[in-house]
């Protein structure tokens, strides 16, 4: 038997109620971002706020970071509603090995012990027994190197850092300020190279612009938006001294040719994203202070007071109230797998907000600037990173590949979005009316039994 045309319609109609509803009452992911699309500002002059902080005022977004120099950390929150202040701290950077993954773990760090564990078994004691027989001299010798290699962590409260500025930029339409490691107290050797050669330059927009750094070289084609109200940084890293290097030159040194693949190690850039109330701000004062004075890390830290639960990393939905920082990290997979990166952020948010409030979050671009001496591009690299949940707050690594003598620069961006992060698949109005459309095509099923008329769905005409 065949369904009558006026039982296809009904179908159809209920179906298309369905639909309907799933149109108008889930929530959309891409809405508009409203918050971004303000495209000035006015930012009143930053003061010193509570003797530790330089302080932005606008009608958007309220920026806080540490006055007279200090560890570098930020935070920020909508102008209207300090419920949730966020904040992204600059932790210190990471040499690590890229033994089988392009991003960055805790287990392969690039120091002595991991070095020898790893790279001596594997590859640098089969080449010595390969070229000069069994012995032991050239295991002595390549524990004279590991004891001459850095460590892998070089932590930023270890350090001493000047502020220069803020000041107004005429013509550009931001705030200026750079925080400059100037000195080294903690892990001995790097001293010797990372004084005065890490910087996070810092611009602070009052106006959506479009810069290109380099509008008269081949690479012209890079450029960024940022939008008022957004603070952007300049990771700058100059004239790093690799341990990978120093093993390879022993190994040139004992005609071992086949040295170890430079792109077996990486730099990478720890950052902690929190959440936190405004009752916990002395909390960040504090840890300012105290690492200022005593060039340790704090015991007591802003991240013991963060209320963040979750987080939204390129639009996949992580919950971070758990410690999972003795497991592997996690990958950005958007990293691994973007093409057109001139035209791609990563983007993580901090929490999953209301479409009315809007919410902080961190973005970087999938590659790094390589610069010349004269400041020229030389070239791009591509960026991955890697992520874990410590309890409460998210480690974010960024992971720059070797760069050799150049300088890499990076410009990871934070500011207020006011688009949802994850649409909610089932909410209670949405239940209600699946149900409701459910009934209807009940009833008209029903209706066409009642009829005596079977229904042949496979015959439909």
């Amino acid at each position: 038997m065949k369904i009558e045309r006026k039982t296809i319609l009904a179908l159809g109609l209920a179906f298309l109620m369905v639909a309907s509803a799933l149109a108008v009452l889930s929530p959309m992911v891409n809405a508009g971002d409203s918050v971004e699309n303000i495209q000035s500002l006015r930012v009143e002059p930053p003061y010193v706020w509570n003797n530790t902080w330089y302080r932005f005022n606008s009608s958007l977004v309220t920026l806080i970071f540490p006055a007279g120099g200090r560890k570098p950390i930020f935070l920020w929150w909508y102008t209207t509603d300090s419920s949730n202040i966020y904040v992204v701290k600059f932790q210190g950077v990471i040499e690590y090995l890229m033994l089988d993954k392009p991003y960055y773990r805790h287990r392969f760090h690039a120091d002595n012990t991991t070095i020898d564990a790893t790279l001596w078994s594997n590859y640098i004691e089969p080449k010595f027994r390969l070229r000069y027989g069994i012995g032991n001299w050239y295991r002595l010798r390549f524990l004279g190197i590991l004891a001459d290699l850095h460590g892998a962590y070089l932590p930023f409260s270890a350090c001493n850092w000047t502020l220069i500025g803020p000041v107004f930029v005429e013509g550009k339409d931001y705030w200026s300020f750079n925080f400059t490691l100037t000195d080294v107290y903690g892990p001995p050797r790097f001293k010797e190279f990372a004084k005065n050669n890490i910087e996070i330059r810092c611009r602070f927009y009052n106006k959506t612009v479009t810069e290109t750094p380099d509008p008269n070289s081949k690479y012209s084609q890079y450029s960024y938006t940022v939008a008022a109200g957004q603070l952007k940084f300049d990771f700058v890293v100059k004239r790093w001294e690799w341990n990978i290097d120093k093993i390879n030159q022993f190994l040139k040194k004992y005609g071992i040719d086949k040295e170890i693949p430079e792109s077996r190690t990486g730099l990478a850039l720890w950052i902690n994203m929190a959440s936190i109330k405004l009752e916990d701000l002395p909390c960040a004062e504090n840890e300012v202070q105290y690492e200022a004075e005593h060039h340790v890390e704090a015991q007591v830290r802003v991240e013991n007071k963060s209320r963040m639960r979750e987080a939204a990393i390129n639009g996949e939905y992580y919950t971070i109230d758990k410690d999972e920082t003795s497991r592997d990290e996690k990958p950005v997979q958007a990293t691994l797998e973007l093409r057109e990166r001139f035209r791609e952020r990563i983007r993580l948010h901090f929490a999953v907000g209301k479409t009315d409030v809007p919410v902080g979050f961190l973005e970087f671009v999938p590659w790094a600037r390589l610069l010349e001496n004269d400041g020229g591009t030389i070239n791009f690299v591509n960026v991955t990173a890697s992520y874990v949940a410590a309890g409460g707050h998210l480690r974010l690594f960024i992971c720059y590949p070797y760069f050799g003598d150049y300088t890499l620069e990076h410009d990871p961006t934070i500011g207020l979005t006011s688009a949802p992060l994850i649409p909610e698949l089932i909410n209670q109005k949405l239940l209600l009316v699946l149900v409701g459309a459910t009934a209807i095509i009940v009833l008209v099923v029903a209706a066409v039994k009642v009829r005596r008329k079977p229904i042949n769905i496979l015959e439909v005409k």
